[in-house]
């Protein structure tokens, strides 16, 4: 990552953060960044690899936010994902 993908990354790392605690949602960075990770479409595969993590860590981590985000299963999880996809865009136009 150049150290303008890096601050760019950091810095929507912070938007999801800051309005993850607007609803009282506390998490962790690890969490956080698989969060932002699976809005950005990357599988649990790619995920472990862009954190150098593995693939059981990025489940559990997974687990946690259904637990904090207060979700019946990862078929929510992956809903929840997907509505932030769409008002949420980390990458484009839209921005959290």
């Amino acid at each position: 990552m150049t150290a303008k993908q890096n601050s760019d990354y950091l810095e929507k790392l912070n938007r999801l953060d800051q309005s993850l605690l607007r609803e009282n949602v506390e998490l962790t960075r690890q969490e956080l960044k698989v969060l932002y990770w699976a809005i950005e479409g990357k599988t649990n595969e790619e995920i472990a690899e862009e954190l150098d993590r593995h693939l059981c860590t990025i489940k559990t981590h997974k687990n946690n936010l259904i637990a904090k985000l207060n979700l019946k299963g990862r078929i929510e999880f992956q809903k929840y994902v997907l509505k932030m996809m769409k008002s949420h865009t980390l990458g484009g136009e839209k921005s959290i």
